[in-house]
């Protein structure tokens, strides 16, 4: 534990020289109480108000699990107590299925929703609680939407537009994988949005598992993203076949 640590604050002392942010992902949930204890430990250092104007560490909340919108605000109350920004990552989560199997065989209450509209619904509306508290309270708080959900976006967004946070703000961010929605991720970049693109690096049987559960967690989506990202691929191809043919 002690090694761990020391790494995590060498890489976070890295990324608070740089002036970059550092996301510590979710995992299982038997494992997240530790995680959530390092992170801690990270955000009290280096997102603390006296050393930083923003946040450095970003924290990960899966939305599938029942408990989030109450972890949400003792985490976010907790920030304001001890002089830190908060930040996180909201997700959807990607352990289903392990999760409910080793509630099932533990003899404890399923932590998943029920069905994924309850899901969809936990995303949106922490996006909310999270907007809505950091212009009432005048917090600099920060937000990674990492979501391939074109309605959590256009939601995220109406909500910027209500509460007058403006697009560049970096109040809210938004993420997609690397070759995954790019319609979205280029479409709120070309209108000014912080837009990034997710790039798993590793060797390809240390990363195929990671892009598996990112396939499990959108598979809701998979069928009308899909299509609608060959439909617009086909477009650009016959676009780009007439601009050699005919010169525009």
């Amino acid at each position: 534990m002690d090694a761990m640590r020391q790494r995590l604050h060498a890489l976070a002392e890295e990324a608070s020289l740089s002036g970059v942010r550092l996301l510590i992902d979710a995992e299982h949930l038997k494992f997240q109480p530790a995680i959530d204890n390092l992170t801690l430990d990270l955000q009290q250092k280096y997102n603390a108000i006296d050393r930083t104007e923003i946040p450095v560490i970003f924290n990960t909340h899966q939305c599938y699990l029942k408990d989030v919108p109450e972890r949400l605000m003792i985490d976010v109350e907790r920030s304001r107590r001890n002089s830190y920004h908060f930040a996180t990552k909201l997700v959807r989560g990607a352990y289903m299925n392990f999760e409910q199997e080793r509630a099932a065989d533990m003899n404890y209450p399923d932590p998943i929703h029920e069905t994924i509209e309850n899901t969809h619904a936990c995303y949106d509306e922490a996006v909310e609680y999270l907007l809505r508290y950091r212009v009432e309270n005048n917090l600099n708080l920060e937000v990674m939407c990492a979501t391939h959900n074109k309605r959590s976006i256009e939601k995220a967004i109406g909500l910027m537009n209500e509460l007058g946070i403006s697009a560049s703000d970096s109040t809210v961010h938004f993420a997609q994988l690397y070759g995954m929605s790019d319609n979205l991720t280029y479409t709120l970049g070309k209108n000014g949005f912080r837009a990034y693109k997710y790039v798993p690096y590793g060797l390809v049987r240390e990363v195929m598992p990671y892009l598996m559960r990112r396939a499990q967690e959108n598979s809701g989506m998979m069928g009308d993203n899909t299509s609608k990202e060959l439909d617009l691929l086909h477009r650009e191809v016959k676009r780009r076949v007439l601009c050699i043919q005919y010169g525009t």
